[in-house]
Order: structure tokens, then sequence, then C-alpha cells
């Protein structure tokens, strides 16, 4: 009777530790997937225009901005791209907040103005904030290389990361920034 009873906790051992192993294998995949607040349909948007369309895979880039700004959010952007520059919606397809929320503020067959001459092969995420005068949180960079990461997965072409500044005449998207996105140059 001792074996047997010695052989029940055995099993509840194996069991126990059996399901703490499926709930760290849960957790650890749990942290790998990426959380994206889509406002594609919330922000505000122009009632008279729209963003041309492109296909998907005519995307060969993603490019990276700052918002040259403290304090404002995805919301900011799109009432002022609508309002003060008269275009569509606002000019990215990704906000990276200064808490490291990713939000999605158009699709990604949306020709939005990014980068003057390149967009209909573009991909814009901003990061809020200015960073010629402050460092981007570990939030943010954490959560744009997921994004980066998520965008690669999604797409089947290789897509190349670049600053505003390697295409226009502007500081875009911030000395502090900047130097972080040679870590993203390869898939």
């Amino acid at each position: 009777m001792n074996k047997t009873i010695k052989q029940l906790h055995k099993h509840k051992k194996l069991v126990i530790c059996g399901l703490l192993l499926v709930l760290i294998i849960v957790l650890a995949t749990y942290k790998k997937r990426i959380k994206i607040i889509d406002k594609t349909n919330s922000l505000m948007r122009s009632s008279s225009k729209k963003y041309t369309t492109r296909s998907l895979s005519s995307i060969t880039q993603i490019v990276v901005h700052h918002s040259a700004s403290i304090g404002q959010r995805a919301e900011d952007y799109a009432r002022y791209h609508v309002l003060s520059k008269g275009w569509a919606a606002i000019g990215y397809h990704f906000v990276i907040e200064a808490n490291g929320d990713i939000i999605q503020t158009n699709p990604l067959y949306n020709v939005s103005y990014n980068v003057s001459g390149y967009n209909s092969r573009s991909i814009g995420i901003c990061l809020s904030g200015d960073f010629s005068k402050q460092q981007p949180s570990p939030q943010q960079l954490e959560s744009l290389k997921q994004l980066i990461k998520h965008l690669r997965q999604t797409l089947p072409q290789a897509l190349t990361v670049a600053g505003h500044q390697d295409f226009n005449n502007t500081s875009c998207p911030g000395k502090h920034l900047a130097k972080h996105l040679y870590q993203f140059q390869t898939a």
C-alpha cells in the first residue's frame, strides 16, 4: 500500500511539473506576440480626401520618424495632418507612443504621406517624442523591434529600414533615435 501511495505522489508531482511547463511555454509565447491597437477607423480623417492604395507587394521599405513634439499622441498628429496640412488622414501607418503602445493608424495598402517621393513603397512608423532632445523610451525601442519583425513576417518581400533623414533634408527621426536604426538593417 505504501508503494501505491508513493506512486500516486510521484504521479502528482509529474502532473504538476507538466502543468508548470505548459504554463511557462504559454507565457513565453504570449510575451512574443505583438499587440497592435487598431485606430484606423477612429482617428480624424478628411471627409472629402482619400489616400490612394497600392498592392502590398510594392512595399519595400520601412521609414522611421519621430513626432518632434513632446506629450502628443496619434490623435494629435492625425488632427494636425488633416486640419493643418490638408491631408486625407494621418501620414503614418503606425505610431509608437511613449509607453510603447503600437497604434495602427492606416492600413498598409494606403499610400500615406510620410516621406516625400517614396510614399508608394514605404511604411511610415512614427515614435512619439522629440529625439533630437530626448532618448526614446526602452518600451518604444522594444515595440519598434517587435513591429519591424512583425511586418517582415507579414510581408513576404525584404523590407529595408531607414530614417526619414535618409530620404529628405530633415533631422527626423532625431539623432537619439537614428543611432538605434542600424540594428534593424537586416532581416
